[in-house]
């Protein structure tokens, strides 16, 4: 088992149920995009120039103070179980992971801020925080990124703003998102129409992982589309609507579900779901995504699940593949892994 898995803690604090509606929002980041001046973007670089960017964001990231006993992580040293880790933490995306190239990542202790080195832009901040949470991830964030540029010169524009690979991410390099937890909407079938109505707010849905990824569990990250022509603060507060916004609905999609006959067949999906949770001997990742998603709305709506949003939330981590095989302490396949995580979470929910 790799050193990197090893220096990580099982327990993640970003995934405890805490604030407003824990049981609808998992968590908040808010992510700025920087670039350095007097270097190419990342994929026009050649590898010494990558190299040196990195020396640079990661001397600027420790003595900022904001990453004691910290991770400082180079990409090309680590395993594919590392690297898969580490995405599933959200501290590194698919395509850094994937990177062959210098580039890196810092990870603070308590793994809320972080920074990635080298993916499309020279450096991704990033706040984590648990629950709905837009302002005090803002403010952590910001803390961040106003602490490195004092040290590093980010590439800026006049007219436009900071500059970026991506023309989308032009202007505040600012993304806003929470991950939303929405499965009324998505067993009324309602979720393409909520979907196409973000679209002409300015906002975007994505997978569980972020861009290009699929959802699972009725897990949708939301966020603001473009980051041109608004102040940060205004990108939050657009964001912070449209989460309420979700909410109300996903509570009304709920009370349909416990009206008449549906409120039986509701009842009857969650406790098979968490009758299966509790009890299988074999469970892929997608069939426990599926299952905890109906035993979560359950707690939601009241019923004795015998669990709380934390335990559901750390469980969502835990059971993922890269995490299953960190607890076993060695790599395992496919079928090895359905069956450890089916005994990992018997032994959980106990």
């Amino acid at each position: 088992m790799g050193e990197v898995i090893k220096s990580f803690r099982p327990h993640v604090t970003w995934a405890n149920a805490r604030g407003a509606w824990p049981d609808m929002i998992f968590s908040t980041r808010v992510r700025f995009a920087r670039n350095l001046e007097g270097f190419p973007f990342p994929n026009r670089a050649e590898p010494r120039q990558l190299a040196e960017i990195r020396r640079l964001a990661l001397a600027a990231a420790k003595s900022t103070g904001l990453f004691s006993r910290g991770h400082y992580i180079k990409t090309e040293a680590l395993d594919q179980l590392e690297k898969r880790f580490l995405v599933e933490r959200h501290h590194v995306s698919h395509s850094l992971a994937s990177s062959v190239l210098p580039s890196g990542a810092v990870v603070s202790n308590d793994e809320d801020l972080s920074a990635m080195v080298n993916e499309e832009d020279h450096l991704r901040l990033q706040c984590l925080t648990s629950g709905f949470a837009i302002d005090e991830a803002f403010a952590s964030a910001l803390k961040l990124d106003e602490a490195l540029g004092r040290q590093l010169p980010f590439a800026y524009g006049a007219k436009f703003g900071f500059l970026t690979a991506c023309p989308t991410n032009t202007g505040t390099g600012m993304r806003v998102s929470c991950l939303a937890h929405l499965p009324a909407l998505s067993r009324l079938g309602r979720m393409p129409q909520v979907l196409e109505n973000l679209s002409h707010l300015g906002v975007t849905a994505r997978g569980i992982y972020g861009e290009g990824t699929f959802v699972l569990g009725d897990f949708y990250q939301i966020s603001n589309a473009t980051c041109l022509g608004r102040a940060e603060e205004e990108f939050c507060q657009n964001i912070d609507r449209v989460i309420r916004n979700l909410i109300r609905q996903e509570i009304a999609a709920r009370e349909t579900l416990l009206k008449g006959p549906m409120r039986l067949r509701t009842e009857d999906a969650v406790f098979r779901a968490l009758g299966l949770l509790r009890h299988a001997r074999r469970l892929s990742y997608e069939e426990f995504m599926q299952n905890v998603s109906l035993a979560r709305m359950g707690a939601a709506m009241g019923w004795n699940m015998g669990l709380d949003f934390s335990t559901f939330n750390q469980a969502t981590l835990l059971m993922q593949p890269a995490h299953i095989q960190a607890a076993a302490g060695r790599a395992l396949d496919p079928e090895e892994r359905d069956a450890f995580r089916a005994d990992y979470l018997r032994k959980k929910l106990a």
